[in-house]
């Protein structure tokens, strides 16, 4: 068994130490290999980190520019469909993973700590080696709402309650729900795991709550076939030829005047989970945790770049959820989804003409852009 981790930074990525400490406590550094992808703004010292990281024990590559470039124009992709100076270039690094010899790929956030502790469920690699495995029997939640709060399963500080993951949709909170357990045996190719200290909450959450995670609780938990949360990418495994369906939305679309940003990750994810619930497929959330330190914020200013992809969200959702797709492989289903979405975008609306029209455009580049990643994800699969 062998995993890929991929992250992008623009900083010194101290997160290295944490996870080969992990890796090596539990006796599978030889089964890993990093993946940083730096970008314009990527400091010398993160290439030296990665150096570091190597000659201790965990393989790590760090790809200039350069070849980064090169490697995108050998599929067939323009450089440019990537975007420079965003965490849109982790792409790069799932491309490159696909095309790797392992059974799974580890997107991490690189303030997203592996923790230091013996416990066997902070064991990183075994924890997220579930989505690598056959199918077996599993208990499953299925929630009346179509939603399950991942954030119940964290205790906060100063006994906070009420606190949602991002990308959660306004409809369906603080609304009682009733949740049932039942047995279904199918395979899990995704699983999320959570955080403590920091939790991955949107900037109206932060502004409003400014909720901390205190410590984990209760047992992970695996959503049924109609239950739902967001996935992100901060302590996220899937199965390796999953990244087919887990391309990184790009942000940056004008909806009302404001480009949107902050979002990239949630539509992916759920695009990502309408796949895998097409295929037969299964998400976990829970374990391995991670300590999220997070980087400095402006919480009005992200709270502004948000509104627009929520509002977007919040129409998509409920189409989503519902859609039947086509396809017995990632790649088919992906292919359904993106000409789904094209459909999506002659019906959708939003508050005004001018926010709908934009919504729309945002809807048919993204499905353009899914087709490019589908045809760079066939030339490695």
């Amino acid at each position: 068994m062998k995993a890929c981790l991929v992250l992008t930074t623009i900083f010194d990525p101290l997160v290295l130490g944490a996870y080969r400490r992990n890796f090596e406590r539990f006796g599978h550094l030889d089964q890993v290999e990093v993946i940083v992808i730096p970008d314009r703004k990527t400091p010398a010292a993160a290439f030296e980190r990665c150096r570091e990281a190597s000659q201790r024990g965990l393989r790590t590559e760090c790809p200039t520019l350069e070849e980064q470039e090169r490697f995108l124009s050998r599929l067939g992709v323009d450089p440019n469909f990537l975007l420079y100076n965003s965490d849109h270039r982790r792409n790069v690094g799932y491309l490159m993973a696909l095309g790797r010899d392992c059974n799974f790929v580890i997107s991490l956030d690189d303030d997203n700590y592996a923790l230091d502790s013996p416990s066997p469920e902070d064991d990183v690699f075994t924890e997220h080696a579930i989505v690598a495995a056959p199918a077996a029997e599993h208990e499953v939640i299925e929630s009346d709402g179509g939603y399950f709060n991942i954030c119940d399963l964290i205790e906060f500080e100063q006994g906070k309650t009420g606190v949602f993951p991002r990308g959660f949709p306004f409809s369906a909170r603080h609304r009682a729900s009733q949740v049932t357990r039942t047995k279904l045996t199918a395979e899990i190719p995704v699983n999320a795991g959570l955080w403590v200290l920091d939790p991955d909450v949107d900037a109206l959450t932060w502004l409003v709550s400014d909720p901390h995670g205190k410590a984990y609780r209760g047992k992970p938990e695996i959503l049924g076939t109609r239950t739902w949360s967001p996935v992100n990418t901060q302590n996220t495994a899937l199965r390796r030829e999953a990244l087919a369906a887990y391309y990184f939305v790009r942000m940056g679309h004008p909806i009302g005047g404001q480009s949107i940003d902050r979002y990239g990750d949630i539509f992916s994810g759920y695009f990502l989970q309408a796949c895998a619930k097409s295929l037969g497929g299964l998400v976990r959330f829970g374990t391995p945790v991670a300590e999220h330190r997070r980087n400095a914020h402006n919480y009005l200013r992200d709270a502004t770049m948000e509104w627009g992809a929520i509002l977007v969200l919040e129409e998509m959702l409920p189409w989503l959820t519902e859609v039947k797709l086509s396809g017995n492989s990632w790649i088919e289903t992906y292919r359904s989804l993106s000409d789904g979405l094209d459909e999506l975008a002659e019906k959708f609306t939003l508050f005004k003409p001018s926010m709908t029209e934009d919504a729309r455009g945002f809807l048919r580049q993204t499905a353009a852009d899914m087709r490019i990643w589908r045809r760079a994800c066939e030339r490695l699969i």
